[in-house]
């Protein structure tokens, strides 16, 4: 019998619910374009093929960094300390950063709109590392209302249903212990262990939110979140994702 987390249990670590001072993605990073001859619409993109290169569009610099898809970065001495804590379920890939300059003419609407030439001039970039997670729970069981809605078997490629009951994300039984860790299909989901939460509570960590699983929202209608190999390391990928034809 399924054992799921209870309520509070677990959080996700999310971005801040305001878009200013996202980070956004520099021309150098690249991503796959995968493309099938038998559905022409099935077309996409696939997994990122570089290092994540940002542009930062604010003269302060919180301990946790996010791009505006949700990637979520964090400073050298945050990675330090979750390492120290022994934290595990997450590796790193390096992150090269630099500052947007301000357009002569900023647009009124754009809320991040960069930094004059003399503020970027001025301020020094810290040492950057996206966070990966590798821990996982498992698929959503169908309680959360995640389903499989669409499958092409020409290509793989997978449609799930958004979901309706968030406490009931977690599957225990399907947990491997980590602090950090996946539950499948929510890739852009970071979800974390009541000890984590406290450790950056305790240690006033700017720049991330600690929700709840009762807080959680799905915004989107569906979720096609492609292949796990998007998302983790490529061993790791085909040793979680083979078993569920996700790799």
């Amino acid at each position: 019998m399924r054992q799921h987390a209870a309520n509070g249990a677990y959080y996700e670590l999310s971005r801040p619910d305001t878009v200013r001072r996202l980070a956004e993605w520099d021309d150098s990073v690249r991503l796959e374009s995968v493309r099938y001859p038998v559905d022409p619409g099935h077309a996409r993109v696939g997994k990122r093929l570089t290092d994540l290169s940002v542009l930062l569009t604010s003269r302060r610099i919180p301990d946790f960094v996010w791009t505006w898809y949700s990637d979520c970065l964090i400073q050298d001495h945050v990675l330090r300390f979750f390492r120290g804590q022994g934290f595990t379920g997450f590796d790193v890939k390096p992150c090269s950063g630099s500052h947007e300059d301000r357009a002569r003419r900023p647009d009124l609407c754009d809320d991040n709109p960069g930094l004059r030439a003399g503020e970027a001039a001025q301020l020094e970039i810290p040492t950057l590392w996206e966070l990966v997670v590798t821990g996982w729970a498992g698929v959503a069981p169908p309680e959360s209302g995640v389903r499989l809605a669409k499958f092409c078997p020409a290509c793989s490629h997978r449609v799930y249903s958004r979901f309706t009951s968030p406490t009931k994300l977690i599957d225990e039984s399907q947990w491997d212990g980590s602090d950090f860790f996946m539950v499948w299909p929510l890739p852009r989901y970071t979800f974390i262990t009541d000890r984590v939460a406290k450790a950056i509570r305790g240690n006033k960590l700017r720049g991330a939110l600690l929700k709840p699983l009762s807080k959680l929202e799905c915004k989107v209608s569906s979720l096609s979140p492609g292949r796990l190999s998007h998302w983790m390391p490529e061993d790791r990928a085909r040793q979680l994702g083979e078993p569920f034809g996700i790799y």
